[in-house]
């Protein structure tokens, strides 16, 4: 195999990792021979929960040079990073930094571009084991069908995110250069590109015999791949197609079952206990603890929002936080004129913010913090907070706990692709009709009467106010939607609650000496794009320097 990726022995040291629960513990490797890795359903087990681990944490250190793509966590703050309603401080700098101001050596060959294409292909190398050998192993039927229907739906997600991050959007795209297709754990390593188009193809045929095999697993735990998830994330990769009938037919499948929708109780706890608390719309999540967690490279670790009691300090919260994401004013302004959208809620005071003003709302100002940069004039933004295992009365200052949930998918963004699908194909149904299912539910005040173009663009407002920090808004939908990013720096016109000169200095148009500096990026542009590591390049006889993204440009 490839040097990029881990062999077999390397995964079963891995699943001897602490992990979240007692599916994802060390007594059962223990007890299986190396030998029998690949013989028995109980050893391939073994390798899929140490696949589960990669996938859903990562592998190796734990720095924030690799905080924006740890497993599919990353994933939650790669894509809003790179989009314009966040803004990122340089107060802890590394991956979320460079991603938020398009750094050019985050996508560079020689830079940042191997981590996620060295990530994706480990978990892929570690599902194709288990697909390869599940049908020869020892034990039944049922058992293999469950084990190869979760590998089959990693391999399609991480195969679909390598083209999010490697190539543009499939509607330009289909036929320039994909990924390499490794779809056996003998592949030769000397493989070439398949192209976008059969790239997709292998996707959507990992998924849908993922849904078939998993159609009888019953899952333990809201982080294991069923069904549903493989439903769901079958939705994502036909909306990004295009395939509107498929698109519905696949989030309709899911809403079905997580289609009670979220109370405003639950939307504003902070979204660190869903499980716990039975979330009826959470489809799949994460539970992180002090076993089993990526450091502090989560979402709830990197925006900049524990209450001001504990100060401003790192260190001082119920986290330790990196003080780096704030909302920009334009995605405030999205609330404007809504006074009973709860996610929309928000303490105007510009000096002074205590616990009490803010605890209750959704944006609010750090008045208290020394950063300089107009930090104080940003807006914090309580989404996705946690007091880890504690709560807000009970927690101590600076007692760190990981014990949290992340959310990954939910039914009101399956609501929202049913939404945008049946704005496209009028036969699928009243696409108005559930685009305001989702307001009525958030107490939006006028929901939205329209149709055709007006109608759409309210469903991608929609996605930004409901999805932000979810990890399917931000580029995600900018490229697919070939949208181009703009961002608005900070000036008195946005009372400087707008974006670092860091996040504006590699766009296009910027000139930070105007009155109201903005900059752009065009959809298309390969600086959202990855360029393909130098390491494959160099081991891969198959490929070329010819085969290359370029740096920039369209």
């Amino acid at each position: 195999m490839k040097k990029i990726l881990y062999s077999i022995v390397s995964v079963v040291f891995a699943v001897l990792l602490c992990s979240c629960d007692k599916l994802l513990t060390t007594n059962d490797a223990t007890k299986v021979g190396a030998e029998n890795f690949t013989t028995s359903v109980a050893g391939l087990n073994q390798l899929l929960t140490s696949s589960y681990r990669s996938f859903l944490m990562g592998t190796g250190s734990y720095g924030q040079d690799r905080a924006s793509y740890q497993g599919v966590s990353g994933f939650l703050m790669l894509y809003d990073m790179m989009g314009s309603d966040i803004c990122v401080n340089t107060n802890y700098g590394s991956s979320p930094e460079d991603v938020y101001k398009f750094a050019p050596s985050r996508t560079q060959s020689v830079g940042g571009a191997r981590h996620i294409w060295e990530h994706m292909y480990n978990v892929i190398n570690m599902a194709n084991i288990i697909i390869d050998n599940a049908s020869g192993a020892t034990g039944s039927d049922a058992d293999k069908n469950a084990l190869v229907g979760q590998a089959l739906a990693m391999r399609g997600f991480c195969y679909f995110h390598l083209l999010l991050n490697y190539q543009q959007t499939y509607a330009i795209a289909k036929d320039k250069r994909g990924v390499i297709l490794r779809l056996h754990e003998d592949d030769d390593p000397n493989m070439p590109f398949s192209t976008v188009a059969q790239c997709y193809d292998q996707v959507v045929a990992d998924l849908k015999e993922a849904e078939t095999k998993l159609s009888s697993f019953n899952r333990t735990e809201k982080w294991q791949l069923d069904a549903s998830v493989a439903a769901g994330m079958l939705a994502r990769v036909y909306q990004v197609m295009g395939d509107w009938k498929n698109a519905y037919a696949e989030a309709k499948k899911v809403y079905d079952k997580y289609g009670t929708l979220m109370s405003k109780t639950q939307w504003c706890s902070g979204m660190d206990h869903l499980m716990e608390e039975g979330c009826a719309e959470l489809v799949w999540g994460v539970k992180y603890t002090n076993l089993s967690n990526v450091s502090s490279n989560t979402v709830f670790n990197n925006w900049y929002n524990f209450d001001p009691s504990y100060g401003e300090g790192m260190t001082t919260g119920p986290l330790y936080h990196f003080l780096c994401n704030y909302v920009d004013q334009t995605y405030v302004d999205l609330f404007e004129g809504d006074d009973t959208d709860y996610r929309g809620t928000k303490c105007t005071k510009t000096s002074g913010v205590t616990d009490e003003d803010e605890i209750n709302v959704m944006f609010w100002h750090r008045t208290n913090n020394d950063l300089g940069n107009y930090n104080d004039k940003k807006w914090a933004y309580n989404k996705l907070k946690s007091y880890g295992d504690g709560t807000y009365e009970g927690h101590t200052n600076a007692n760190h706990s990981y014990g949290f949930d992340v959310p990954m998918m939910r039914g009101s963004e399956m609501l929202l692709i049913m939404a945008e699908a049946a704005a496209h194909e009028t036969s699928l149904g009243n696409a108005q009709t559930l685009l305001n299912t989702l307001q009525n539910a958030r107490q939006v005040k006028n929901p939205t009467k329209a149709s055709g173009e007006a109608l759409l663009e309210a469903i991608y407002v929609e996605r930004r106010k409901e999805l932000l920090g979810e990890g399917v808004t931000g580029s995600y939908d900018l490229l697919r939607l070939q949208k181009p990013l703009v961002r608005k720096e900070a000036c008195a016109a946005n009372n400087y609650a707008g974006h670092f000169s860091w996040g504006m200095t590699n766009l296009d148009g910027y000139n930070g000496a105007d009155a109201q500096p903005q900059g752009t990026l065009p959809s298309n542009d390969y600086r959202f794009i990855c360029q393909i590591p130098q390491l494959e390049l160099t081991n891969n006889r198959a490929i070329s320097e010819s085969d290359q993204n370029p740096f920039r440009g369209q």
